[in-house]
Parts: structure tokens; C-alpha cells; sequence
């Protein structure tokens, strides 16, 4: 048994765990894989069969391997990613107590998962339900008995035993929290419905977008206490701030200056977007490619039958405030495949964590040991489960829509363990998208820290 001490918190997650199926919308890096270990234990203790995790690819190997290799090593633990589907069966096969997937690997496994009798099913990172349309979304929630018409995920077997865990459970709205509570209840639950589109009428009201034939879904005011107050017994809040004393975070924005090439190139394109916007020439998910080519020139370049280089105001912003942060070691976030590629170029101390990576559980070891100074990172390979209190750094070469994105990787460095200050740089050119993106992402984080704030606080109803 390997020796730890579990905070209040924890222990108080693990009892409610104990109790029955439930949401754990905690913080990350409050400890929630231990609980959701311990949680598994208690039940193949009571002799409920073994348990399956299905979580991002990311994690599989740094979290929970790891974790369960040293919190838990009484129990046998299996990875069932690989690319080839023989090793995969084959592992399926074998006798452990955990087996753990990546959300792929569910679907090509299905039928055999279906099949092997687990007792418990833990859904790591669980806004990954968040769209009630996606095959993953279906073939989670057939193991909860809820099933969709010309879905191929009708299997008939229910797994007993239920938990989501997640920091950001619906990140851009309310709605995003049907899969996940429909996986804990069940289906006879009136008050979320069985049926995610009787759900969204009662919740939502229809805007349609001008004359582009789509239309978007907005909550319905006052409606929010009557979710909340619904979902509330079923779900588990743990708040950062709460549960550890840990170090001060603290936020800088480095205004980026652009120089005359670059600023010509983005005002150029936007005032051409802005045109084609007011004539209703462009639809809503073309307007969005377009907006990504604005955001792709705040970092001086833009993609097009070739990559096109116009400046390196941003680039020149970095370098400053590398130096300035000293020999300390430091995680940059960057989006896009030419960004990556050029801030490895810039920064020979550097490795990154994105699709070319070609051993990303080596690049890991390597940045925590202290190998390398700069690890430059995409928020899709490196934003969930990942463990680097051994920095204190950030750097945000660009930024995307997702709050989800970027509060996981925040933190990555602000979590159990980390006993220094961390601080977080913007890197936001002037007159640009970029400050309209930080707002945005500001906006979305109230809204997601208000709605777990009530769940944690506020009134607590019934589920109808």
C-alpha cells in the first residue's frame, strides 16, 4: 500500500462516491483521479467486477497509469490504446481490475467493452460529452441505458456504477451539462428529459442569424436556478480556492506592437470580412475560417497555398520576455503547426508537445526533470491531466475560443504540489482580434465559475 495523506476534500469526494453514481465537477489538480481510484476500489472490494476509465489519449499513461502505479498499486491497470487491434482484444482480454481507454478506442472496442461485465465506469474529462450528436456522446450513455435512434451503440448493458469528472463540465453553456447528468441518472429523469432536443426546447429559445438560414440557441432566462437546483444532488463541487492553500496566480498581458507589413496584411483582411459580413455574402462557419487567418496574422504569418511570413513583432515580444523571465523553465502555448514549428527554431532549449511529437510521454519526463527549458505546447495535445508543477511559467503565444482549453491549462502548473507563485503571460497584439478573444474567454469563465459556485452553495432541489 503505497503512503499518502488524503485531504479533506478528497475524503469527502470518496464517501460521496461511495454512495452512488455522481458528477465530481472538480478544479484540476485537486486530486480527483485518487478519489475516482479509490471510488473503483471500494467497489471491486464489494466484488462489482472491474472498472472501466475512458479518458483523452493525453492522460491514459500520465495520470492514470502513473497514478494508480503509486497511489493504488494493488490494483492492475491496463492501457487498451495501441494501434494495432489485436494488441488491443488482446489486452481486453487479460484479467485486471482497470482498463483504461481513450475515447477512439471506446468505439473501435465497443462491442467487446459491451461485453466483458464491468461493474463501474469512471468518463475522465467528461465535457467531451458535451455534443449529445457525437458517436462517443452515444456510446457513453448506452452503458447508462440511454440509447439513440439509428445509433449502432445499442448493446443493452448498463453499467451500475457511474461518474463523470471534470473542472469545466459545460464551458460554453448550460446545455452542455445534459450527457453528462443523463450518464449519472440514467433515463426516466423528467425534469433533464430522455430526449436531449425536449431538454433544449424547455431550456432554450431559437435566435436565427440573419439571413444565413442557421440559428443559434440561447438560454432562457431564469431558467438557470431550475437546471442547477436539478442537477445538484447528483453532483459534487470542489473549488481550487476552497480545498488547497496554494500560491497566488497571477495574470500580465504583453501588448505586441505590430509592425507596418503586418498591420497592413490584418487590416486588409479584416475590413474585407467586415464587408462581405454586412452584405451577408459569407455564412457564419465561413466567417469563422476567416477570422482564423485574422488570429494566424497577429503571430505574422497567414496559411494559404504556401505559408506566408509578414513580420515577427510577436515572435520579438516572446524573446524579450524570455529573457526577462531569466533561467527558469517555461511552458508557451501556441496553436497553430506554424507557430510551433517556428518557436523551436527561435528557442534551441526547447521541445514541444503537440501531433509531431514523436515520444510525448518521453518529451513529459524530460521537461519535469529539468532537461530542457521551453516546452512549447498545443492546448489540444497538452491542456488535460498533465502534471508540471516543476514550473511556475506560462506563455500565451495565441489564444483559441475554448475556456475549457485554457483553464486546463492554467492548471497544469497551479495544482496540488506546486509551491511557488505562478504567472501567466498574454501575448495580445494591439488593434487586433487578440483582446476581443481574452475578453471573450474572461466572459466565459464567469459564467462557468458561477454556475459550479451555485452547485456548490446554492439551493439544493430535488431531481423531478
Amino acid at each position: 500500500m503505497s503512503n499518502y495523506k488524503l485531504y479533506e476534500h478528497q475524503i469527502e469526494g470518496i464517501n460521496r462516491g461511495r454512495q452512488g453514481n455522481c458528477a465530481l465537477f472538480w478544479d484540476c489538480g485537486v486530486g480527483k483521479t485518487l478519489v475516482a481510484l479509490h471510488i473503483i476500489k471500494h467497489w471491486i472490494a464489494k466484488g462489482e467486477g472491474p472498472a472501466l476509465v475512458v479518458c483523452p489519449l493525453s492522460i491514459i499513461d500520465a495520470a492514470w497509469i502513473q497514478d494508480s502505479c503509486r497511489f493504488t498499486p494493488e490494483l492492475s491497470i491496463v492501457s487498451l490504446h495501441d494501434k494495432i487491434s489485436l494488441v488491443r482484444e488482446k489486452r481486453l482480454a487479460e484479467k485486471h481490475d482497470i482498463y483504461v481507454a481513450n475515447y477512439e478506442t471506446l468505439k473501435s472496442l465497443y462491442p467487446a467493452l459491451a461485453a466483458k461485465g464491468f461493474g463501474t465506469l469512471i468518463v475522465d474529462e467528461s465535457s467531451k460529452m458535451k455534443n449529445p450528436k457525437s458517436q462517443i456522446t452515444r456510446a457513453l450513455l448506452s452503458f447508462a441505458g440511454i440509447e439513440f435512434r439509428k445509433s449502432p451503440y445499442k448493446a443493452g448493458v448498463v453499467i451500475p456504477h457511474r461518474y463523470v469528472l471534470s473542472g469545466t463540465p459545460a464551458p460554453n453553456n448550460e446545455g452542455e451539462h445534459w450527457a453528462q447528468i443523463k450518464m449519472i441518472t440514467g433515463p426516466g429523469n423528467e425534469c433533464l428529459h430522455d430526449n436531449f432536443y425536449a431538454f433544449r426546447s424547455m431550456f432554450f429559445q431559437t435566435i436565427p442569424l440573419g439571413l444565413t438560414g442557421q440559428k443559434i440557441f440561447k438560454f432562457r432566462t431564469g431558467m438557470q436556478e431550475v437546471l442547477l437546483d436539478a442537477i445538484a444532488p447528483i453532483t459534487h463541487v470542489v473549488r481550487k480556492q476552497d480545498a488547497l492553500d496554494l500560491p497566488e496566480q497571477v495574470h500580465q498581458i504583453r501588448n505586441v506592437v505590430l509592425s507596418g507589413p503586418e498591420l497592413k496584411a490584418y487590416e486588409t483582411m479584416e475590413k474585407d470580412l467586415v464587408l462581405r459580413l454586412k452584405d451577408e455574402t459569407i455564412l457564419s462557419t465561413n466567417a469563422l475560417v476567416e477570422v482564423m487567418k485574422l488570429r494566424q496574422l497577429t503571430s505574422g504569418f497567414i496559411y494559404g497555398e504556401d505559408t506566408h511570413r509578414v513580420g515577427r513583432s510577436k515572435l520579438n515580444e516572446l524573446v524579450d520576455l524570455l529573457d526577462a523571465i531569466g533561467d527558469n523553465q517555461v511552458i508557451i502555448w501556441a496553436n497553430f503547426k506554424e507557430e510551433i514549428q517556428s518557436l523551436l527554431k527561435e528557442l534551441p532549449d526547447s521541445q514541444a508537445l503537440w501531433s509531431g511529437c514523436a515520444d510525448r510521454d518521453q518529451t513529459v519526463r524530460d521537461f519535469v526533470a529539468g532537461k530542457f527549458r521551453y516546452l512549447i505546447a498545443n492546448p489540444q495535445s497538452a491542456a488535460h491531466g498533465l502534471t508540471f508543477t516543476n514550473c511556475r511559467y506560462a506563455v500565451y503565444f495565441s489564444l483559441n475560443y475554448s475556456y475549457e482549453m485554457l483553464k486546463q491549462s492554467q492548471d497544469r502548473i497551479h495544482r496540488i504540489g506546486q509551491k511557488y507563485s505562478t504567472t501567466y503571460y498574454y501575448l495580445l497584439a494591439n488593434k487586433t482580434i487578440d483582446p476581443v478573444i481574452y475578453r471573450a474567454l474572461n466572459g466565459k469563465a464567469s459564467l462557468s465559475q458561477a454556475t459550479l459556485a451555485y452547485l456548490k452553495n446554492g439551493k439544493v432541489g430535488k431531481i423531478a
